[in-house]
């Protein structure tokens, strides 16, 4: 029963599988076409391999699939054609096996393999080439994004960090995607053991596995995840803003928990807007709610924390609040949960819950030895009853969203609904966590919500908007800020585009100063920029520079807007490491520690306590964003030292080009000025001799802009019908002529304070300034440079 029990459990994976193929017979080989694929099936022995429409093989098996049947592995020998796209095979032990090929969208196939007889493993083996290399796998914590040679489990589990989103899925250079259809534990070997093969096996009855092709990584993943349903979800306009939120008192850095009450988060807001740090959103911690889980307020913690939560929102702040998946004998829902078979079920040797709701961290998680208290998702009934409480906190409380905290604990031998085991969908389970928090804010919400979990699977970017990684140290430690990079860079191949990080780590409170001020800058460059160490704990020149991160974060709110689009119809990160874009460079396959916003802000962490480091830069002309007259041309490697003489400094650059859609209101990040506000800035970097384009998806309808240098001597700025006024902060190393049809200002100070169309040239700081209204009409600005 357990293997076709599995089918059940999993085939929901794969949504959009066309009808049935048909099979082309040779004496050697099957062939099975879609419109951009083909799978190719060697007979005697079995082979599987995935070719391109000109007939380039981008997956090949390099070994027969097997399948562990009364403790002995029996691999596929032979094969033959049965009725439509099922095959008949033949296992080494005289065994046999049916498998089931099916369409997964236009460039993939779905392949099933169910043996006659019980199987309790599976294990396969694919080809690697000599130049190929692996990413993906989730959210990987091996200090690595690029994964060849390293040899693996895929199991989550509590710690620092905590690693909870494990998938085993991964894309190639070879420009193909895979997915073995299993929750629960899967181990991986990619070339260690052998250098030539990637190895996976996993204790599953049936091999369920997934191929999808393209002409590139990001075509590959972006086939995948179309052809299956699972696109990222856009978050909000407003969730872009930065996020503060805490453990206790906002002037005690190292309180306790249960010291957290209502008020402390608006002295927290009014504090960080009165020394003008923009916050768009907090977090209430385990103490909001009179037990784990209710759902409902604690008059403790808050007497009035609907009326808090409206003060905060009137403040320009949106309240989330913490939650795991389970329920506990002190909370007013356990009886009713148990009493309906709810939970999951434990086995008939384990151990009682505790009596009591005190046995937990100081974080508020669970610290019993077995956790068979957590929600049986995969009952209808449960899901449902689970749904209608987080619905009605939503609804009563004004709440905004979810934190969802745990969720990759749940006990191997714990039974499930649909006689599911806890070990075939321990790394599974945070999709069906995902949903239901999900499904229950739509229904109060719509789509105007903030859900961050802790857990997730393949897909469950669908359902969430947002994803943080746990709880990491305040160091330079491999469980500190270089984990932040490698498992965001790693998910960024999985569809998980809207990532974000505890700024200077959680588990130390006060994190140190410089640890707080380099992970701020890596946490700037995140979708979702957040911390819990106030600003205040630190000094006046930290504070400075937090400032001016958060503000230029704030600041870039039209593009991720646009780039958030761009993520959830295609599954493109935002936060891309460098062979995303530059796939053809090989020197770019292998760097864990660089990534690009976009593919216009270059971004090198300082990730150690040296404050220099290699950078390397790819293809193009860059400009040093700190003195962008300063450019590299790459592909190059640069050494960046200027880390030892300030700490508000680290490599960053600009892509010639580029033009990055601004909301600015004020000086800190000295982009622009407070004049800008109520325009889009448009802060552009021309390329000599080329064009460069962005299409802005923010308030209105697309806006599509160009900056077009081709033709001699001219700079030719324009875009699409628009109700904005644009403000162009244009980077020109020499004064223009003139700009056609447009007033010149006789000073800054003179074009700052008028409103009227206008342009000025800075010489000190080579920028041309242009000012124009629209009036809901295209427009075109010619920049004459001689």
């Amino acid at each position: 029963m357990r293997k076709l029990t599995l089918i059940l459990i999993f085939s929901a994976l794969s949504l959009q599988i066309s009808a049935a193929l048909a099979p082309r017979e040779t004496a050697g080989e099957i062939r099975i076409s879609n419109d951009n694929a083909t799978l190719v099936i060697g007979k005697n022995p079995w082979r599987l391999s995935l070719l391109a429409p000109d007939g380039g093989k981008q997956f090949s098996d390099a070994t027969s699939p097997a399948f562990k049947i009364n403790d002995r592995w029996a691999s596929i020998t032979s094969v033959r054609a049965g009725k439509g796209a099922t095959l008949k095979l033949t296992l080494t032990d005289g065994g046999t096996a049916t498998a089931t090929i099916t369409s997964v969208g236009p460039a993939g196939f779905r392949i099933v393999i169910i043996p006659s007889k019980t199987a309790e493993a599976i294990r396969g083996a694919t080809a690697l080439d000599m130049v190929e290399e692996i990413y993906g796998f989730g959210e990987m914590w091996n200090g690595r994004v690029a994964q060849r040679g390293a040899a693996f489990d895929l199991w989550n589990t509590s710690g620092t960090p905590d690693e909870c989103a494990y998938i085993p899925y991964y894309v190639s250079t070879k420009n193909y995607a895979f997915f073995l259809n299993y929750g629960g534990r899967v181990s991986f070997d990619i070339g260690r053991r052998r250098a030539d093969q990637l190895t996976y096996e996993a204790p599953v009855g049936v091999l369920d596995i997934t191929l999808v092709r393209g002409d590139s990584i990001a075509g590959a993943v972006r086939s995948f995840f179309t052809a299956q349903d699972m696109l990222p979800k856009q978050p909000p306009r407003w969730t872009f803003l930065p996020w503060f939120w805490l453990m206790s008192d906002p002037d005690i850095p190292n309180g306790k928990i249960d010291t957290l009450r209502g008020h402390h988060f608006i002295e927290m807001v009014q504090k960080l807007q009165q020394l003008d740090f923009p916050v768009g959103t907090t977090w209430l911690e385990p103490p909001w709610q009179t037990g784990r889980t209710t759902f409902i307020a604690n008059p403790d913690f808050d007497p009035d924390l609907k009326g808090t939560i409206a003060r905060l929102r009137d403040m320009g702040v949106r309240t989330l609040a913490w939650t795991v998946p389970y329920t506990m004998p002190g909370a007013s829902n356990y009886a009713e949960a148990v009493a309906k078979n709810y939970l999951v079920q434990k086995p008939a040797n384990a151990a009682d819950l505790p009596a009591a709701d005190n046995n937990i961290t100081s974080s508020g998680e669970l610290l019993v030895a077995k956790r068979y208290n957590f929600m049986d998702l995969y009952n209808p009934a449960a899901f449902d009853w689970w749904k209608k409480q987080i619905a009605q906190s939503v609804r009563e409380l004004g709440i905004s969203g979810f934190k969802l905290d745990a969720g990759q604990d749940l006990e191997t031998d714990a039974r499930l609904h649909g006689n599911r085991s806890g070990a075939d969908v321990h790394n599974s389970y945070a999709l069906e966590y995902n949903r239901v928090f999900a499904e229950a804010l739509q229904s109060e919400l719509g789509d105007d919500y903030l859900m961050i979990p802790r857990a997730g699977w393949l897909g469950s970017s669908k359902y969430h908007n947002f994803k943080w990684p746990g709880d990491l140290s305040g160091s330079y430690a491999r469980n500190g800020l270089p984990s932040a990079i490698y498992s965001t860079l790693s998910l960024a191949f999985c569809a998980n585009p809207f990532n974000s990080t505890d700024i200077g780590g959680f588990e130390d409170r006060p994190a140190p100063e410089e640890i707080w001020l380099r992970w701020a800058q890596v946490g700037a460059f995140l979708p979702g920029m957040q911390t819990l160490h106030m600003p205040w704990w630190y000094s006046e020149d930290a504070q400075k520079h937090f400032r001016f991160l958060a503000w230029l974060h704030t600041d870039m709110l039209p593009y991720w807007q646009s780039l958030a689009r761009e993520a959830s119809r295609t599954a493109a990160p935002i936060v891309r490491p460098l062979v995303w874009t530059w796939q053809n460079d090989i020197d770019c396959w292998r760097i864990d520690d660089q990534f690009t916003v976009g593919d216009t802000l270059l971004l090198a962490p300082i990730v150690t306590s040296e404050p220099n480091r290699t950078v390397y830069i790819p293809e193009g002309v860059w400009h040093d964003f700190w003195d962008d007259t300063r450019t590299v041309t790459g592909p190059a490697k640069v050494t960046w030292f200027e880390g030892w003489f300030r700490k508000d400094r680290f490599p960053l650059y600009i892509r010639a080009g580029s033009i990055i859609p601004m909301e600015i209101t004020n000086a800190h990040s000295t982009i622009a000025w407070p004049e800008a506000a109520g325009f889009v800035t448009l802060a552009i970097w021309p390329k000599e001799n080329a064009a460069g384009a962005f299409t802005l998806h923010d308030t209105e309808a697309p806006v599509h802009i160009t900056a077009d240098a081709t033709a001699r001597d001219v700079l030719k700025i324009s875009w699409s019908a628009t109700a904005r006024n644009h403000l162009l902060r244009i980077h020109l190393p020499v004064a223009p002529a003139g700009v056609t049809g447009i007033q010149k200002s006789t000073t800054l100070s003179a074009f700052r304070a008028s409103a009227a169309d206008a342009w000025f040239y800075d010489e000190t700081a080579r920028k041309l300034w242009i000012r124009k209204s629209n009036n809901n009409t295209a427009a075109a600005i010619e920049v004459r440079l001689k």
